[in-house]
């Protein structure tokens, strides 16, 4: 069999490979149209070129120089395959780990998941992934380099945030690569360094202009991280960015969801008490009032809560200030203000109470719990 047609048969079997996982990415939406796009043109010019070759060879024809390119084309296609294949996986590990982990220990996996890929698909001899807070503290930190505790990870870091590559792309916010770190200024050699650099790469992760965090990436050979080497980094920085503050916008509606249900659970049990006066108060009517509230009117709790409105129940000179203080309420929940106000009780006197408002939600809508003391 001849060189030609083995290039053949390499080449087909190399466009379909990347066919499938083209077909992938573009299900998972995880890389740009524009690259997509790129890539599909590929996969038709590399079958025009196959389709040549075959003619060629039924004609008899010999390797030509266009053969030769095409065969280092081939050689790239396939380098760039299994980046996307390992991009590809990538992206299934971080869907996996959205069902199953949150908060820290997501942030921790998926930091590891993304700097093993980075490596994978660079072929880096080593790296690391950390994590700013907005004062450009690290907050997360991540190293393939083996032995170093986390005070160690931390020291080694914040000399290369404010001396080395990382400090230069945090100052510039874009990625850059080093060809040979013997010619860089910017390139520091860390105490005892077990491992050699001669090249390296750091990517910033950015969210709406800040940078959460830094990947770096080094290899013990010169001018290692070319072409299309940046750019599949570029869009995994881009991705991880995403992916942190998916977690972070995750991670605060479970918190607010849990501070909702201790709230709701509080407010259930002031109206179960027979302690202090309490009355859920939505739409300007009643609509749950414990028994020692009723008391406190003069009332059947069931009598409160077949009123149209809660004007009746409200002296009228206060029946201004007391709409505006649970429009407040309603409005900035977090402010715990008391209010002092009289109500008309069932006798037809105005008896004076104090009151104290929180801001619950009673089926799916804001409501305002009012907390009643009579006042002597």
């Amino acid at each position: 069999m001849d060189n030609q047609t083995l290039l053949k048969d390499a080449l087909t079997d190399e466009l379909g490979s990347v066919y499938k996982n083209v077909t992938q990415l573009t299900y998972l939406k995880s890389l740009p149209d524009n690259d997509l796009q790129l890539l599909r043109g590929l996969v038709s010019v590399l079958q025009f070129a196959a389709q040549q070759m075959s003619q060629e060879q039924a004609s008899g024809g010999k390797l030509t120089a266009d053969v030769m390119a095409l065969q280092e084309q081939v050689s790239q296609l396939q380098q760039e395959n299994k980046a996307y294949h390992h991009q590809l996986q990538w992206v299934r590990d971080q869907i996996a780990l959205s069902r199953t982990a949150a908060g820290k220990t997501r942030i921790k996996a998926s930091l590891k998941q993304t700097l093993d890929t980075a490596v994978k698909i660079t072929q880096a001899g080593s790296g690391s992934l950390f994590l700013l807070d907005p004062a450009n503290v690290v907050t997360e930190c991540i190293l393939t380099r083996g032995g170093t505790t986390e005070r160690e990870r931390h020291t080694l870091v914040g000399k290369v945030l404010e001396q080395g590559l990382a400090g230069w792309v945090l100052e510039h916010h874009k990625i850059e690569t080093i060809s040979d770190t013997a010619l860089d200024k910017r390139w520091i050699s860390l105490p005892n360094q077990p491992y050699k650099v001669r090249s390296a790469l750091c990517a910033p992760l950015i969210s709406s202009d800040r940078i959460l965090g830094l990947i770096t990436l080094t290899h013990p050979e010169p001018k290692h991280f070319q072409p299309p080497m940046p750019d599949l980094i570029e869009v995994m920085a881009e991705q991880m960015a995403l992916v942190l503050e998916n977690i972070k916008f995750q991670t605060t509606n479970q918190n607010l969801d849990q501070r909702l249900q201790g709230h709701q659970t509080f407010c259930h049990q002031l109206l179960a008490t027979d302690v202090v006066g309490a009355v859920m108060i939505q739409g300007n009517k009643f609509i749950e009032v414990n028994d020692h509230a009723a008391r406190i009117f003069g009332e059947e709790p069931n009598t409160l809560l077949k009123w149209p409105s809660i004007r009746g129940a409200i002296a009228y000179e206060d029946l201004n200030r007391v709409r505006t203080y649970l429009e407040q309420c309603t409005s900035q929940p977090g402010q715990a203000t008391t209010i002092e106000f009289g109500i008309n009780h069932k006798s037809g006197q105005v008896k004076t109470v104090t009151a104290q408002g929180i801001n619950p939600i009673f089926q799916g809508k804001n409501a305002v719990l009012l907390v009643l003391n009579l006042k002597s």
